[in-house]
């Protein structure tokens, strides 16, 4: 995983809820919540909402796996970030451009661990070396009697 920018100082914020294994939502100095799109990384979608639906397809067909599976893997992505940094917490973010949704795009680091390695390492989330696609998270496996892709 590509080092912290030292090219923007990181943020005090508040880590409000998690919408995603990937994306936080925060407050910081300004008082404004926003999304958060965790850099370089990519977790399984939990299905929360349409698009998440609809992307769980997506990397179901990329990733080789049953959509069913893919939520299943987000949601324990989601539930993982929620134990690595809990609702609530005083978090650092360090990156403030924003991705075409208006999600600031950013590393999120609680009690000094960088979530987004943390969440690779741990196989909850993918490399995402945009533009090309994300990667499968390792610890998401594949369903028992799925097909190979």
């Amino acid at each position: 995983m590509e080092e912290l920018s030292a090219k923007e100082p990181p943020e005090r914020c508040r880590l409000d809820l998690w919408e995603d294994g990937d994306t936080p939502y925060v407050t910081c100095a300004d008082g404004k919540r926003v999304g958060v799109r965790m850099l370089g990384i990519d977790t399984a979608e939990s299905g929360f909402d349409e698009n998440s639906i609809r992307r769980s397809r997506y990397q179901a067909d990329l990733w080789g796996l049953p959509a069913e599976q893919i939520m299943i893997c987000g949601k324990a992505a989601t539930a993982r970030a929620k134990e690595l940094c809990s609702e609530g917490s005083e978090v650092e973010v360090v990156g403030n451009s924003p991705d075409k949704y208006g999600r600031r795009l950013a590393y999120v680091i609680c009690a000094g661990v960088n979530l987004n390695a943390r969440l690779v390492e741990e196989g909850h989330a993918g490399r995402y070396p945009y533009p090309a696609p994300p990667e499968k998270p390792s610890g998401c496996p594949r369903a028992a009697g799925s097909a190979a892709p």
